[in-house]
């Protein structure tokens, strides 16, 4: 194997870089994020409009939804610019949690959507509650919101894995789970028109399934992430510490963060003779084998063991 040259200035440029892998990520998802909430706002207030005028209970409900979404996009606004700060004396391994924070978030607000669309349902399924049915023209608005909530959740998903935002893939998830109420309210409005007066509750209930899948898709992702769950494969990273020379063992791994930027630390076991100098000089080699070689590493710790120490201590 070719020797990986380092400089000692290497590592720092080397975490700069990896910082903004994608130039003007956290500016750019806060721009996405910025139209999601203006196109929710105005989906908002058509659906508002529309319940009062109409006495649509769904719709008035749904439009409380989309009021909840503008809600949390800005407190998405608010994380991600902190998640976008460097790291500080406070914070020595950056801000990048707040936006995994965001997208947890993001599940929580789709469970709590689910319990509420659940009571609302289960309450118009048993209730002899008498609704007046939906006009062309309501159907019409409604399938209008439809239209933008599907032009939001590509867009959304779209940006998010073209700048590999946690926030922006969640969100368009929860966007998407808005889509189905949203059908689900044009199928019941739909029935409603041909006399079946109970099929608002039922599509709703159907959808429920569909919404609290989502939020546990969501959840569980990034609260594996706040828990330091392990962000690489341990075996990777023994078999590229291997590949470096002067490297006769590699145990103890362990890794945490995002797939954008996680931290790895790792024991590597040296012959018992070697100078200080020359150990040195192997860690900054394995160091910069693993930051070549996963993309995703943006600080490793290694602890040097002479090898006969080290083998008594695996």
């Amino acid at each position: 194997m070719t020797a990986i040259p380092v400089t000692q200035n290497e590592p720092k440029a080397d975490a700069a870089l990896r910082r903004d892998a994608v130039p003007g990520r956290e500016r750019r998802v806060r721009r996405v994020v910025l139209w999601v909430l203006v196109l929710n706002l105005v989906v908002a207030a058509i659906k508002a409009v529309y319940g009062a005028a109409s006495g649509s209970l769904a719709v008035a409900t749904d439009a409380v939804h989309s009021l909840l979404d503008a809600a949390g996009n800005i407190v998405a606004l608010i994380a991600l610019r902190i998640a976008a700060q460097p790291p500080d004396r406070g914070h020595p391994y950056g801000h990048r949690k707040f936006e995994i924070v965001a997208a947890a978030a993001v599940g929580v607000l789709i469970a709590a959507g689910v319990l509420h669309f659940g009571w609302e349902a289960g309450q118009a399924l048993f209730s002899a509650r008498e609704s007046t049915p939906p006009t062309l023209w309501g159907m019409g608005i409604i399938f209008g919101t439809f239209l933008i909530n599907i032009a939001v959740a590509i867009l959304e998903r779209r940006r998010g894995r073209q700048l590999k935002s946690s926030f922006l893939i969640a969100d368009a998830a929860h966007t998407a789970s808005d889509v189905a109420v949203t059908a689900a309210v044009l199928v019941s409005m739909l029935l409603f028109r041909l006399g079946l007066s109970w099929a608002d509750p039922v599509a709703a209930l159907v959808v429920l399934a569909v919404i609290a899948r989502v939020a546990w898709q969501i959840l569980a992702g990034n609260v594996a992430v706040l828990v330091d769950a392990a962000a690489i494969d341990p075996d990777r990273v023994v078999a590229i510490a291997m590949l470096t020379p002067g490297v006769n063992g590699c145990h103890r791994v362990r890794s945490r963060g995002t797939e954008l930027a996680a931290q790895v630390d790792l024991h590597i076991l040296l012959a018992n003779d070697i100078s200080l100098r020359d150990a040195h000089a192997i860690a900054h080699k394995v160091e910069a084998a693993l930051k070549a070689e996963i993309p995703a590493v943006v600080d490793v710790t290694i602890h040097m063991e002479p090898e006969e120490d080290g083998y008594e201590n695996l």
